[in-house]
């Protein structure tokens, strides 16, 4: 053999094979996966060993025993045997069995498959190159398999629990085991790993993970239910609770909003009323973040909606000192946010400290709802932190129309004349409000009767000026429109305040 026929016969196989390499290539990056290291490897022994037989044959190394060069023959073709198990593997097994049709073939399954294949080519390239009595190999004598039999058990009863727990387990499995809990990383022919989600590496026998069992959280679906267990005092409804609880958890980023969060009463203890809190995550991983989260939602909503959650009855708690006020809560700082809304500005001092006296404090947490649309409502709230989105539903679709910053209010309509509420107002960042409710309002005008027609007319002014710049109306029907809509309005708000005192 010539020079030139042995580096033409190696460059044929390395084209073939980097051909080979381009296409596997080209598909795993169309499914978003890398190439088998086991592919990239038998591909270079294969180009290897077929050169160092081909430099052996051709004698370009010298001369060489014929056994040698009949064992580099064996070598060459059982790389190029193990390459073309791998390539059918990634082709016709992961690309077409399991992507294309959907089959559910475990890891190893497939590797076992390759071995077998292996050991098969390796039988007739021994029969074939060195002319080897294959038959007398596979027939080892009875007392050498029997001793070779029970040295191998565990590691036999080790790979036939890998092959069942390839049916059960996929890699990036959430599963819990023989007292660890993880993500599934790997499924070999002997053990399961398992990375903790204190990013620790557990390795486990496969027989003793089949012995012991498994709860697997990704199978059927990657829906999971969690569950929060909450105590209130007996003072509340219990469908009130239910509600709070259902909404607070209906809130979170990572709770799925089907199936809904559901809440119901378990037991009725000494200091309070059991309550759970059921919802679902599609995130096993997420799981204690998201019920941490959920946790804090809760507490926050049941504060604000003065639900109390019970101390323990044997805990005596004193209290020294009065209470320091948040920043920007108190009376003085109040009036001032609501002497700065143009529907409170007619009012003075003292009757701005009145109103805000009346008022609550509220925190809303990011994505909780403060009013939803057509709901009835009696309150206005002024911004005092954060921010919020106003949020319009039509039919089947909504959007959101208005970012609402820190001085600004809403629903002041539903205060006045009790009107369903016109949008959704959410909670976009933590969002601190001022609710001024139908009562406080009420009583302080009764107290000045003048305020009610200073007042109406302020909002009748907004909305002309609004419904102005909407349908472009002339100077002439703009002052006819606010004297008509002056009028309407002290009827309406005189019937809401005090329709139920004239009855």
């Amino acid at each position: 053999m010539s020079l030139g026929i042995l580096v033409g016969s190696i460059l044929l196989i390395a084209s073939a094979l980097a051909a080979i390499m381009s296409g596997v290539a080209y598909l795993a990056r169309r499914r978003q996966r890398p190439v088998p290291g086991s592919m990239e490897t038998a591909a270079a022994g294969t180009l290897i060993l077929s050169s160092l037989r081909l430099a052996l044959a051709g004698g370009f190394l010298g001369a060489v025993p014929p056994v040698i060069l009949s064992w580099s023959t064996v070598a060459a073709y059982l790389a190029a045997a193990w390459f073309a198990l791998t390539v059918v593997d990634f082709l016709y097994i992961g690309e077409y069995l399991i992507e294309h049709k959907g089959r559910d073939i475990p890891d190893v399954v497939r590797t076992l498959l390759i071995y077998v294949g292996l050991a098969v080519a390796g039988l007739i390239v021994l029969r074939v190159a060195m002319n080897i009595n294959v038959v007398a190999l596979v027939a080892v004598p009875t007392v050498a398999t029997a001793v070779i039999g029970v040295a191998l058990k565990d590691t036999l009863a080790r790979f036939f629990a890998g092959l069942r727990l390839g049916k059960m387990l996929k890699t990036g499995d959430w599963v819990a085991t023989l007292n660890h809990e993880g993500v599934v990383t790997d499924i070999a022919m002997q053990h399961v790993t398992l990375l903790t989600r204190e990013q620790d590496l557990v390795i486990l026998p496969n027989d003793s993970v089949i012995q012991a069992g498994l709860v697997n959280y990704s199978r059927p679906t990657r829906v999971h239910v969690c569950a929060i267990d909450v105590e209130t005092h007996y003072r509340t409804p219990p469908l009130q609770v239910c509600a709070v609880l259902e909404q607070s958890g209906a809130s979170v980023e990572g709770v799925l909003g089907d199936p809904a969060p559901t809440a119901y009463v378990v037991s009725f203890n000494e200091s309070g009323v059991l309550y759970r809190l059921r919802f679902s995550i599609a995130d096993y991983g997420r799981r204690p973040a998201i019920e941490s989260v959920v946790r804090a939602y809760v507490w926050n909503a049941l504060l604000r909606s003065k639900i109390e959650i019970p101390l323990p009855q044997r805990v005596v708690h004193t209290v020294t000192g009065a209470p320091v006020p948040a920043e920007g809560t108190t009376l003085q700082q109040l009036a001032a946010r609501l002497g700065a809304v143009d529907l409170f500005s007619v009012l003075t001092q003292a009757q701005l400290e009145d109103l805000a006296s009346g008022g609550s404090l509220r925190e809303y947490l990011p994505g909780e709802p403060v009013v939803r649309q057509g709901e009835a409502g009696e309150e206005l709230f002024v911004i005092l932190n954060g921010t919020a989105e106003v949020r319009i539903r039509q039919d089947a679709l909504a959007s959101t129309v208005a970012t609402l910053e820190p001085g600004q209010f809403f629903g002041e309509m539903s205060l006045l004349t009790g009107a369903p509420r016109t949008a959704t107002v959410i909670a976009k960042t933590i969002l601190r409000v001022l609710a001024v409710g139908k009562d406080a309002l009420a009583r302080l005008l009764e107290e000045d009767g003048k305020l009610l027609e200073l007042i109406s007319g302020v909002v009748a002014k907004r909305q002309t000026e609004t419904a102005t710049a909407r349908e472009q109306l002339t100077r002439e029907s703009a002052a006819t429109a606010v004297s008509k809509q002056h009028e309407s309005l002290i009827d309406r708000i005189q019937a809401y305040l005090w329709g139920d005192r004239k009855g």
